[in-house]
């Protein structure tokens, strides 16, 4: 049985309230004899926080809440590592779920989060209405990531520039000569739609065209984008004319391309380049290394993290402002998969920002 503060206080001859001042980080009028001796017999004794106890005297579980639609998505992982690293210097604990890209077990994932008391809630939603997101909010902040959901200001956010996202990588494909430049996008996710836009721009400005069989979109789905991706690119690869570039909305997606790119006898990239979108850990071990817009999925948990933990105070605090949005600025790190004429030879890696900052927060305002 683990010990607790008062058995700390009865081997030590010293009152709970000192021991409860240390173990809370609350000393600042303790010698640092005292502390010292207080942590070590804590240590000695196995003392474990009743964190129950303490959330029936403060009001705060001191847990936070991710929803991710998959947990086998690297970049959800990154972003769940760095929420992590970010909670734990400030004493939070995060409990994580997947929605499986399901709306309804979304609206189920957000019931039991609310059920273990969780101070705040992050949420990569996979919905089309904001309606348990809002139902949500009356209870504990909610933080959107990656993708917006309802009215512009409901909530408190951090994602990317997607558009950003989506003009560097179509005007890398534009100046390595493409000019057949397909898009592979999902459903209409904020996160893909402005990805397209993008896309679209950086074509326009070149003064070409896209052609409307050149641009697909993908069931919503996280965990197969790579079989789907494949038998998408299939399928573009069976049009005339065939396109010499495509940007896959993640990277995922772009791996199956690559897939249905080798499966059809061609070369990435001297026939067909490809451009990802997420950064995901893997790309640059891949068979020919994968350009990719690199979306900093460390930074932008730990933005999430701080970002709760404000709103957090903030209502506490009996404060009323307006949520804050955080876009973080997109990276194009380019690797063999754009390399004119390369093949599957190694192309080594660049990276080209899209600005001065690159991989830092390029907008926070407060939404009208």
């Amino acid at each position: 049985m683990a010990a607790r503060m008062k058995d700390i206080a009865k081997a030590l001859r010293l009152s709970i309230v000192t021991v409860s001042k240390v173990l809370n980080k609350k000393d600042a009028n303790i010698s640092e004899a005292t502390r010292q001796r207080v942590l070590e017999c804590a240590r000695r004794l196995d003392y474990r926080a009743n964190l129950a106890a303490r959330s029936l005297v403060t009001g705060q579980s001191k847990m936070i809440g991710l929803i991710v639609p998959e947990l086998f998505h690297g970049f959800f992982g990154g972003v769940a590592a760095g929420m992590s690293d970010a909670l734990t210097e400030q004493g939070y604990g995060l409990i994580i779920s997947s929605s499986r890209d399901n709306e309804s077990l979304e609206k189920s994932e957000i019931r039991q989060m609310l059920a273990r008391s969780v101070d705040a809630i992050v949420v990569a939603s996979c919905g089309s209405k904001p309606d348990a997101l809002l139902a949500a909010n009356h209870d504990v902040p909610v933080i959107l990531l990656d993708r917006r959901v309802g009215a512009a200001g409901a909530f408190w956010m951090v994602g990317t520039d997607d558009r950003m996202a989506g003009e560097l990588a179509t005007q890398h494909l534009i100046d390595t000569g493409r000019k057949r430049i397909a898009y592979i996008g999902a459903a209409s996710l904020s996160p893909t739609s402005d990805r397209e836009e993008g896309f679209r721009a950086a074509i326009a400005r070149a003064g070409m065209r896209v052609s409307p069989k050149h641009v697909v979109r993908l069931p919503q789905n996280e965990e197969s984008n790579h079989v789907l991706g494949a038998r998408f690119m299939r399928g573009l690869l069976e049009s005339k004319p065939r396109p010499d570039a495509v940007f896959c909305y993640n990277d995922p997606t772009a791996w199956g391309a690559m897939q249905a790119i080798f499966d059809a006898g061609l070369h990435i990239s001297e026939d067909v380049a490809v451009v990802g979108c997420g950064g995901v850990l893997y790309n640059e071990l891949l068979r020919v290394p994968l350009t990719s817009i690199d979306q900093n999925a460390l930074l932008m948990g730990q933005e999430a993290a701080n970002l709760a933990q404000r709103a957090i105070a903030e209502r506490a605090g009996g404060l009323k402002r307006d949520p804050q949005t955080i876009l973080l600025e997109p990276l194009l790190v380019v690797r063999e998969s754009t390399a004119p004429g390369s093949g599957a030879k190694s192309a080594g890696q660049s990276r080209v920002t899209a600005g001065p900052q690159s991989g830092v927060p390029v907008a926070a305002h407060n939404p009208a």
